[in-house]
């Protein structure tokens, strides 16, 4: 049995662990995460693929909602937690570079793909190899921040000037690598870019939705007040502009 644990990057005992997976899991079945509860709704199918499985909690989720799944995260230390708090009968968990250790063709009715795909260096053959593993209108599942998001516009005033990018520059050059935190974005996408990719890929985009309006922040006076909270209606009329996109696409039959 582990007594540390290593998330996001950091340090932590195996009680600080277990209490925030518990607060996770009853965020989730509570449906108190937007983010997720809006993309899980898309999910359909028996065999799911999690990829990108961070703590496993959403893998979890839909096994206790009678799906079989299997999770899979490039880092070690995700599965570690994962394979400790979240594994139960139908779900198993996996460190695996599914590129390099490819599954059959075929495998899965859905894929779900939750705030990963900014993390990847070359999406396309990540989209190739979704497509070549699910079966036939099998289902992928996107979320994603939005790049064209307020909070986005927002935050590209606060480097506005050019010492602040030569800073910023800098900055990224020194930071912790694999920690799968925002740190470890590195691409930002727009919607029509996003639904390009999937075309190009030969995936038809079924349905999608804009969820969350912040919370945003803005320093006033050396203070971060905040001026939208993450449930705020006030970009209701404005969708395109909220923080998260999520894309139920499916799979196109190529003759």
């Amino acid at each position: 049995m582990n007594n540390l644990f290593i998330y996001d990057g950091v340090e932590y005992s195996r009680e600080k662990i277990e209490q925030r997976n518990q607060k996770v899991l009853e965020l989730y079945r509570n449906n108190l995460d937007y983010r997720i509860s809006e993309s899980l709704k898309f999910v359909k199918g028996g065999k799911i693929l999690d990829v990108g499985c961070n703590d496993g909690a959403i893998s979890r989720i839909l096994g206790e909602r009678g799906h079989k799944v299997v999770g899979i995260d490039i880092l070690q230390t995700m599965i570690d937690i994962a394979k400790e708090f979240n594994e139960i009968d139908n779900v198993q968990f996996e460190q695996r570079n599914f590129l390099k250790e490819p599954f059959p063709d075929e495998s899965f009715d859905c894929i779900i793909f939750l705030e990963t795909i900014e993390h990847v260096l070359e999406p396309s053959l990540f989209l190739k190899e979704f497509h070549r593993i699910l079966r036939n209108n099998g289902k992928l599942i996107i979320s994603t921040p939005n790049a064209t998001s307020l909070k986005n516009m927002i935050y590209a005033l606060s480097y506005r000037k050019k010492s602040k990018q030569k800073e910023l520059t800098k900055s990224i050059l020194f930071e912790e690598k694999s920690t799968g935190t925002q740190l470890e974005h590195v691409s930002n996408w727009d919607f029509p870019t996003l639904v390009r990719l999937l075309d190009r890929t030969d995936f038809d985009v079924v349905d999608q939705k804009f969820i969350t309006a912040g919370p945003i922040t803005i320093p006033i006076f050396g203070k971060k007040i905040k001026i939208i909270k993450g449930d705020s209606k006030i970009l209701n009329k404005f969708e395109t502009l909220k923080t998260t996109q999520i894309l139920e696409c499916q799979k196109r039959t190529i003759n």
